[in-house]
């Protein structure tokens, strides 16, 4: 079986029909990169085929069936890393505005040849760190989504996040199970970011890997000037 037919089996499987032959085409493109600059700059952990498509095209394409559509909404991905979920929901979804926010210079490089050679024009790559990028003007309560997918536990994701996402708009944090449990615990301080609790999404891999879900959270009102703080102290006393 081809990679092509590979990954399409892997799409049906997950339900993620709305991926194109075109679109489909650019991931397998993509994934011959990433392993390509891995082996240089050790972008990611997953190195194999199908654990690429998988554990990160799969995965980060639930994002799109958490949110059922996610057309012409301005969705940043924050501590992209090699780019996920944010590279596969801009090719999957073309009208989707797709922001990178990553601090690694190498993942930067690598992070600007994949738009440059899939052609990614609905895509953006900024280069620093989310905590101060959400303080500029430009940024602050500009985007409808923020995903978070291997970012920083719960209370540290959404205090550097919150700050970009508008009124109304929506924040998603991939999790584990375990992190689910955590999660739903104690969540009183969220209402001091202007969030609340929305709705999870569960979901499993194919081939047995794993079960896991998306944390989404309503942004209810601004979040207030003093947040987020500066990382030291986000890190030493969470909220």
């Amino acid at each position: 079986m081809s990679d092509m037919e590979t990954f399409g089996k892997y799409l049906k499987e997950a339900g993620c029909d709305f991926c194109t032959e075109g679109s489909v085409e650019k991931f397998l493109v993509f994934a011959v990169q990433l392993k390509e600059w891995n082996e240089k700059f050790n972008l990611t952990a997953v190195s194999g085929m199908r654990d690429i498509i998988i554990k990160h095209f799969i995965d980060s394409l639930m994002l799109v069936k958490a949110y059922q559509s996610l057309d012409s909404l301005t969705i940043a991905d924050i501590g992209t890393g090699a780019g996920f979920p944010g590279i596969p929901v801009a090719i999957a979804k073309p009208s989707a505005r797709v922001t990178l926010f990553e601090s690694n210079s190498k993942k930067i490089s690598f992070l600007e040849h994949i738009k440059s050679t899939l052609g990614l024009e609905n895509l953006e790559i900024i280069e620093g760190r989310s905590e101060e990028i959400s303080r500029d003007k430009k940024y602050r309560e500009y985007f409808d989504v923020a995903a978070m997918r291997a970012l920083a536990p719960f209370p540290i994701a959404l205090e550097i996040s919150s700050g970009l996402v508008k009124k109304e708009g929506s924040l998603a944090y991939f999790a584990s199970r375990k992190q689910l449990q955590e999660i739903n615990s104690d969540n009183v301080w969220l209402k001091d970011l202007g969030c609340r609790m929305e709705k999870t999404f569960e979901y499993e891999l194919p081939e047995n890997y794993g079960r896991f879900c998306i944390v989404t959270l309503k942004k209810t009102g601004p979040t207030p000037a003093k947040y987020p703080r500066i990382y030291s102290m986000i890190k030493k006393k969470p909220l």
